[in-house]
């Protein structure tokens, strides 16, 4: 069986920890969870992952990270997978720039910080089919 990943990216842990078990409740052992706090260590990770034959599935960012945004952050990593799926996750109502910017490289999905269960779920299952 080939293991997809679903990568994700934020700069506070606690947030990293708290998305992670809800997405492998959600999509159990079909899926390889990834958490980073920097777009350098999510990289390796998927270097490693990708060199193992896993596929990345979708990538999951914080909009505002530090350094970097979201569609930075998306573009470097879809640079190791071209036209990965990618979720902003934003507390900021002027993230439709970073839509338009994301969405030129493949699908985008916006969610809202803090976000709903259901409407996390919903999305990566929509992304991920």
């Amino acid at each position: 069986m080939k293991y997809r990943v679903i990568a994700c990216i934020d700069d506070e842990a606690v947030i990293l920890m708290a998305m992670a078990m809800e997405l492998r409740r959600h999509f159990g052992p079909e899926f390889v969870i990834e958490t980073a706090t920097s777009a350098d260590e999510l990289e390796l990770s998927l270097r490693d992952d990708l060199a193992e034959g896993m596929e990345l599935a979708c990538i999951i960012t914080d909009w505002i990270m530090p350094g970097l945004k979201g569609e930075d952050v998306a573009a470097r990593l879809r640079a190791l997978a071209p036209g990965t799926p990618v979720v902003l996750m934003t507390g900021h109502s002027e993230a439709g720039e970073a839509e338009a910017a994301i969405a030129a490289d493949g699908p985008v999905r916006i969610l809202r910080k803090p976000w709903r269960q259901k409407a996390l779920v919903e999305t990566l299952t929509e992304l991920l089919a």
